[in-house]
């Protein structure tokens, strides 16, 4: 038998040993030899749980895709849905089925041991492994919880769905909107100096709104480091890299335009719950056309997952600002944090996400108004409103204190600014996402240069290759 074959039989087993529960809201059948009988065009349910049973997944799941306009969000025809694509080796389109009945039967194990097996086969590893989890913890047969056992072996060892574990991802993403406040434009019509004059800023220190539009490209891989340099570490060790470019235009205001790129690289240690990664990253940042800013540095992350639904984490970061022709302005930024994320109980399986972080800016130039200490504070809730539609609702503060006063002005520096955030992303396909948003920025500063306000809303395009 080979390994993939051995595999799919462990896959079952899980079901097999969880089948004591009834079929999500199971139909009534009529008598048999009744006016009533269904034909199998009129009973896909039964039709396809006989292709399944017989072994022909592929016939199944065509004539189930079929049908579905009509009949998904019915848990029966979403669970057996889901197997089809599973079984016939579509574990992206299995993923979609099934977490419909698990919105629907949150406590079905069947179908939470089927979408493990389904990120298990599309090498969502951590998916995989939290819902493999999840089905363990709970009361099932020991057949079953030895085979839960074999797949998470599988997984720490990086042999998943029977290939190595190298992944790779590309997403493009387009976005087309309004920006109230491109240049972070002055709430204030008048601005008080050192000296108690009085005086009214020009209009290109007031806010100048544009239509935008904008492109992102990224790419992320990682892989596991070989047996003969990971040593005692091997099947623990993976490496990342990353990189991204974006860029964003604006008709009105077209000397805000602006290019940025990003690559980062870095080594992660899995070790139980605990996942350890050290990462440099670059960036480059250009605007109208002229670069505008540099920044190096390094990351340090953990993360535990405590249980199925808890992830803990801490980060602490270092990076070096250069602003080419303008010096005096370069830094050093030094940054702790800690995060959190739960998954709720309920149909809508809610996210809580929440985040703080504390560090300084320091001027390498030593001048105390550009240096400051921060604080952020980030809380948030992502929630399956539907089969195709996430909803995302993120709030944020962060306090900025400056160290020394700006000469002009007479004053030090103190920002208090509040975002909120609103993403609402649908499902075109398994590849293609929609996602209206709007963000609100309000900044209180006792300098009246950067007191503003600003909102920003817009339509992106989101394609995953």
């Amino acid at each position: 038998m080979t390994p993939s074959a051995a595999r799919l039989l462990l896959a079952h087993a899980i079901v097999a040993g969880l089948l004591a529960a009834p079929a999500p809201c199971a139909q009534a059948q009529p008598a048999p030899g009744s006016a009533a009988q269904a034909t199998p065009a009129a009973d896909p349910i039964g039709q396809a749980e006989r292709l399944l049973a017989a072994g022909r997944a592929e016939a199944a799941w065509q004539m189930l895709e079929a049908r579905a306009a009509e009949m998904a969000g019915r848990p029966d025809f979403d669970y057996l849905l889901g197997l089809a694509a599973l079984d016939s080796g579509r574990p992206g389109q299995a993923i979609f089925a099934l977490e419909r009945v698990l919105m629907a039967r949150p406590d079905f194990l069947p179908a939470r041991a089927e979408i493990a097996r389904a990120y298990f086969m599309a090498r969502e590893t951590e998916n995989a492994r939290r819902e493999f989890a999840a089905v363990a913890a709970r009361r099932i047969p020991e057949a079953a919880r030895q085979t839960i056992g074999r797949y998470l072996d599988a997984i720490e060892r990086g042999d998943v769905a029977g290939v190595p574990r190298a992944t790779a991802r590309v997403e493009l993403a387009l976005d087309a909107g309004y920006d109230s406040n491109v240049n972070f434009g002055s709430a204030s019509g008048q601005w008080v100096l050192a000296d108690g004059t009085a005086v009214t800023p020009l209009a290109a220190s007031l806010p100048r709104s544009s239509n935008t539009l904008g492109a992102v490209l990224a790419a992320t891989a990682s892989g596991p480091v070989s047996a003969s340099l990971a040593g005692p570490l091997a099947g623990k060790l993976e490496w990342n890299l990353g990189a991204r470019a974006s860029l964003r235009r604006y008709d009105r205001v077209s000397d805000f335009d602006q290019e940025q790129f990003d690559v980062s690289s870095g080594l992660s240690l899995r070790n139980g719950c605990h996942r350890y990664t050290i990462a440099a990253l670059l960036q480059h940042l250009r605007l109208d056309g002229q670069a505008y800013r540099n920044a190096s540095g390094a990351l340090l992350q953990w993360q535990c997952e405590t249980d199925p639904r808890t992830l803990i984490g801490a980060t602490l970061q270092s990076f070096r600002l250069d602003f080419p022709g303008a010096g005096l302005r370069d830094a050093r930024r030094n940054a702790v944090g800690l995060n959190a994320a739960r998954i709720l109980d309920g149909a809508l399986r809610p996210i809580l996400i929440g985040s703080i972080a504390a560090g300084k800016e320091t001027s390498r130039s030593g001048l105390d108004n550009l240096g400051h200490d921060f604080l952020s504070l980030r809380a948030g809730m992502v929630a399956r409103l539907s089969a195709d539609w996430r909803g995302t609702t993120v709030l944020g503060w962060e306090k900025r204190d400056f160290d020394g006063v700006e000469p002009l002005f007479g004053t030090v520096r103190e920002d208090r600014q509040t975002e909120l955030r609103i993403e609402f992303e649908r499902r075109v396909n398994n590849r293609t996402f929609v996602a209206p948003q709007i963000v609100h920025t309000r900044n209180r500063s006792t300098l009246s240069p950067n007191d503003f306000r600003r909102t920003e809303v817009g339509v992106q395009l989101r394609h995953r290759f």
